[in-house]
């Protein structure tokens, strides 16, 4: 044999190989849910309740004026500096 054929070989039987491997995964074995060990925690602040409304709205959102809004509020929280006292 050549090492063309030896090289011809070894492709042949890694793409065998992918092609078993593939077939196994996708042989139909559901995967199971994941468990949950703690509730869903309900946020206590309105804006993170509002802002959590908005993102399963999705696309609607967009043109829903509460959210941007809601959105408009979050932005300045976040980019507001923090109370942060100097005194001795």
């Amino acid at each position: 044999m050549g090492s063309k054929n030896i090289l011809r070989l070894r492709s042949a039987g890694l793409l065998g190989l992918a092609l078993f491997g593939a077939a196994f995964i996708l042989n139909g074995h559901d995967i199971p849910e994941p468990i949950r060990a703690f509730p869903a925690v309900v946020p206590a602040d309105p804006l993170a309740a509002e802002l959590s409304r908005c993102r399963k709205l999705g696309q609607e959102a967009a043109g829903n004026p509460t959210c941007e809004d809601a959105w408009a509020e979050s932005r300045a929280r976040f980019f507001s500096p923090p109370n942060v006292s100097m005194e001795r």
